[in-house]
């Protein structure tokens, strides 16, 4: 069985493309396929670079779970900016608890509201519950990620289409959502796995603190990889 795992850019995924070979590319994308010890020792994946923003990820994973009947899970890896409050520090790496559509809503000159304001879901659960802003992670697939790492962060990935330009944006979506980090594709991974029911996890590193420009894109990315390669950061 396979794992398919979604990341952005190149440079969020250089230790793991030198372990893995070239793949024929899955809708437009590049692909790279094998075998990686750690977490998803014994499975074979596919490493596939969707490119940066959520129509890129949604399409990219989408056009993949078409042609890849094989695919048993779905894992969405890269670095992100982490919220001050969550306590990350650039170069440390968090699971997502769930995946939140941080700005998808209704806007007003006087406030913003989240989806459910619309009485329209983006979808429904197995149970037929349904979903607005917030989807679910698989937490048997995190739990497995997490093996071994008792102290790695938890908690909700915001997805954003505009990234927070400054500390008091960060300030308002993290309180909104209770988010650990903001990124640009995790929900819209999530939210195409779920069609598919396939297990969806999320793992990023910090790369910055959200609202500081200051990036880091190495040290997120390695943060990441290294735990999902079971080594040590």
């Amino acid at each position: 069985m396979t794992w398919l795992i979604t990341v952005a850019m190149e440079m969020e995924a250089r230790l793991l493309i030198e372990r893995l070979a070239p793949a024929p590319p899955l809708g437009g994308r590049p692909s790279f396929a094998g075998e990686l010890p750690g977490p998803a020792a014994g499975r074979r994946v596919c490493l596939l670079l969707t490119g940066m923003g959520q129509v890129n990820a949604a399409q990219a994973t989408a056009a993949a779970l078409e042609r890849l009947a094989e695919v048993e899970a779905v894992l969405n890896l890269g670095c992100a900016g982490a919220y001050p409050g969550s306590g990350l520090l650039v170069g440390q790496a968090a699971v997502a608890s769930e995946a939140v559509h941080a700005d998808l809503g209704v806007l007003t000159a006087r406030r913003w509201r989240p989806l459910d304001l619309t009485g329209i879901p983006l979808m429904r659960d197995p149970q037929g519950r349904p979903l607005f802003n917030r989807l679910p992670v698989d937490q048997a697939l995190t739990d497995q990620l997490c093996a071994g790492r008792p102290g790695i962060g938890r908690g909700p990935f915001a997805t954003v289409n505009q990234v927070s330009g400054d500390q008091e944006t960060a300030r308002d979506l993290e309180q909104r959502w209770g988010a650990l980090l903001e990124d640009m594709e995790t929900a819209a991974v999530a939210q195409v796995a779920a069609w598919y029911h396939r297990p969806f996890a999320a793992l990023r590193g910090a790369s910055n603190i959200a609202g500081r420009r200051e990036l880091d894109v190495a040290a997120g990315a390695e943060a990441a990889q290294r735990v999902l390669l079971g080594e040590e950061a």
